[in-house]
């Protein structure tokens, strides 16, 4: 699948919950050009890193975040927050609403790219590659301290040991399980990293079928790199080497994969067909009470599943040899030219740190922080609260996250994701092999990578 279409899974979907949205400050604009809370007390941990010293003279900082999402007042408050204790500091925030990745990049080119703004880390070698982004190393210890992430979602804005970005909130995949229906059924829930043997086992005494018509499911997720990904961790699969230019993606770890996937679907019929998801998504269908477990993003918690007559819980992903899940992540870089780089470094330090998060969380954000202090704290979970059942397991959201791998730090994944979308097609509508699938996969990665 393209990106475009993973954020609009992960990001889009998100819009309401989960990756950052949007922005605002003293001063706000909007450019219609990707759309891709309440006051708190910070949680201290150790002692804060040093305040900036920076010079006392008006400095304006322009600010670009991808669209006016629902986040808008909680990043009002955030920037408020920054600006009260730096008054001569003015953030100017600007929200690009369409083909944001496409703005940045203009802008870049031009030599007029925002002081701080928004990067997904699928972005981070992209911009990178153009000389766009300023190293934060010389800031580590300063304005922020890298430690203090996690260090997987840090690392996702790495690049050869170099820092271009912080992430400022994060999101999983979970498995959803309706007690009702497992209630009635009489069958034990599921336990958190349950095996892929015991997972087909549930899904085949918890799916109800008439004939060939499928009314209950036992099991569904949605056909997007970011839900099948997790199932190649677990193998011990990937699809790119750790150098994001080799492709490792014909492998026996990935072919177990995917043959455990699509035999759910195809082979048991305990999970829908891609036929059948095309027509409801697998988060309708267990939204619906029509699929008795699923395996999506946790955002569905705040929008979908937040409903009285629907009562569910849900524990950390599956596991095979290894525990597995993806990381989507939202956070923020510094453009090289920016007149203000100290201020900038300070602000954005500011912006993904603790204070910034805590309030972000706070007021309601349905997304997942990234510093470690934070993590296994309640305020991680405020977003994720169901008024109609306060005995969720919401603590299962950042144990979930520990163990997750992000996207491959490839300037081409974009054209990798959609050439595998495109070539898997096949695959899972059974009507190719995951052998042959893997082989054209492979040599059509290959010749991407290559610039063939």
């Amino acid at each position: 699948m393209k990106k475009a279409n993973r954020m609009k899974m992960v990001l889009s979907l998100s819009l309401a919950s989960v990756l950052v949205l949007s922005a605002c400050g003293k001063t706000a604009e909007t450019v219609e050009t990707e759309t891709p809370g309440a006051s708190t007390q910070p949680v201290q941990t150790e002692a804060p890193v040093e305040s900036a010293k920076a010079s006392a003279e008006p400095v304006k900082l322009l600010f670009a975040v991808n669209g006016e999402g629902p986040t808008y007042e909680l990043y009002k408050k955030m920037i408020q927050s920054y600006e009260d204790k730096h008054p001569n500091v003015t953030i100017e925030t600007q929200a690009i609403t369409q083909d944001y990745s496409t703005a940045i990049l203009t802008r870049i080119a031009g030599g007029n790219a925002p002081d701080v703004f928004w990067m997904s880390n699928e972005s981070v070698i992209s911009y990178a590659a153009r000389s766009a982004l300023l190293e934060l190393n010389p800031y580590d210890g300063k304005y922020f301290k890298k430690d203090d992430f996690m260090e997987n979602a840090l690392s996702a804005y790495t690049l050869n040991d170099k820092i271009y970005g912080l992430p400022g909130d994060s999101a999983g995949n979970l498995l959803f399980y309706n007690k009702e229906i497992f209630d009635k059924a009489k069958v034990p829930y599921p336990t958190a990293n349950i095996s892929w043997a015991d997972l087909e086992k549930l899904a085949k005494q918890l799916t109800i079928k008439e004939g060939n018509t499928v009314s209950q499911f036992g099991y569904a997720t949605d056909i997007d790199w970011f839900y099948w990904m997790p199932f190649l961790a677990m193998a011990g699969g990937s699809i790119l080497d750790e150098t994001g230019t080799k492709s490792v993606v014909n492998s026996p770890e990935n072919a177990k994969a995917f043959n455990f996937i699509r035999d759910l679907m195809v082979k048991d019929h305990v999970a829908p067909t891609m036929a059948e998801l095309k027509t409801t998504p697998g988060s309708q269908l267990f939204q619906t009470g029509k699929a008795a477990m699923y395996f999506g993003g946790a955002w569905n918690i705040s929008s979908t599943f937040r409903q009285e007559n629907l009562k569910w819980d849900m524990v950390s992903p599956p596991m095979d040899v290894n525990k597995g899940n993806v990381l989507g992540l939202g956070g923020f870089a510094i453009a090289k030219n920016t007149k203000h780089p100290d201020e900038a470094a300070e602000f954005l330090s500011y912006f993904s740190g603790e204070e910034a998060q805590t309030i972000k969380m706070e007021g309601g954000f349905a997304g997942s922080p990234t510093v470690k202090s934070l993590i296994s704290s309640p305020v991680a979970t405020k977003g994720f609260e169901n008024p109609f059942d306060t005995t969720i397991h919401l603590s299962e959201i950042g144990e979930s996250l520990k163990v997750a791998v992000t996207a491959p730090k490839s300037a081409h994944w974009s054209e990798v994701s959609t050439e595998m979308a495109k070539n898997l097609e096949l695959f899972w509508l059974n009507k190719q092999d995951i052998g042959t699938t893997l082989k054209i996969v492979d040599e059509k990665i290959s010749a991407i990578l290559q610039n063939k």
